[in-house]
């Protein structure tokens, strides 16, 4: 699959740019402007030269890629996803963004009015709105993808298509020791995203690179 990916640059993007390419996935790296887009790619070749990182502005990435990844700081999200909408059209968008502040207590989830939108990942939808518009992999330590880790981990995944849930779901399964789980519509995204700001305040008081991991389900597939 052609998986374009917008913001990969930062830690948890490059994460999944460089498992999904490394599971044999090519790999569009979208940017603001061309050589952006190249510093990126060639940085993603320089972790994983055996993968295929393909270089191009947002709009022509979004135009090129079966599926999307936006992987942003959610300020820029009304600044990135209006160009890229009709080349969104019809497509699954997956969104990891997380709507965070941080300060002396560490990372905190924006409440009330501090939100853009109910979620980043309803924002993404309400400007793109005939993308297919799923969030997911928020939760994923990006040290862990980078290195390639068998995570041992579950992927939240809400969206307001059942068809797109599992088309990630089985996405999923490019990351080693990744689960999929489809956790319904894309109401329960801001509990998702909010979950990043829990596991990053786990991560600094205890050490290590925290990740969720469901129990007791009786009829889910088992983790890889």
């Amino acid at each position: 699959m052609k998986i374009a990916i917008f913001g990969g640059t930062g830690d948890l993007g490059r994460g999944l740019a460089i498992n999904f390419a490394a599971a044999g996935h090519e790999i569009v790296v979208g940017s603001r402007s061309q050589e952006r887009a190249d510093s990126a790619a060639e940085t993603l070749r320089e972790a994983l030269p055996s993968g295929t990182f393909t270089p191009l502005e947002n709009v022509e990435a979004a135009s090129a890629g079966e599926l999307a990844i936006v992987s942003i700081p959610w300020e820029g999200i009304e600044a990135t996803i209006p160009p890229m909408a009709d080349a969104l059209a019809d497509k699954v968008v997956i969104s990891v963004v997380n709507a965070l502040k941080f300060g002396k207590s560490g990372a905190i989830a924006l409440q009330g009015d501090e939100l853009p939108d109910k979620s980043c990942a309803h924002q993404i939808q309400d400007l793109a709105p005939d993308a297919r518009v799923v969030v997911a992999y928020n939760n994923l330590p990006a040290a862990g993808l980078q290195a390639q880790h068998h995570l041992d981990a579950d992927v939240l995944i809400c969206g307001k298509s059942k068809a797109a849930r599992q088309e990630v779901i089985e996405l999923t399964k490019s990351i080693p020791g990744a689960r999929g789980l489809d956790c319904g519509p894309l109401a329960n995204a801001l509990i998702i995203e909010g979950m990043t700001g829990v596991i990053i305040q786990l991560n600094n008081r205890y050490g290590g690179e925290a990740s969720l991991a469901i129990s007791g389900l009786e009829n889910a597939p088992e983790r890889p």
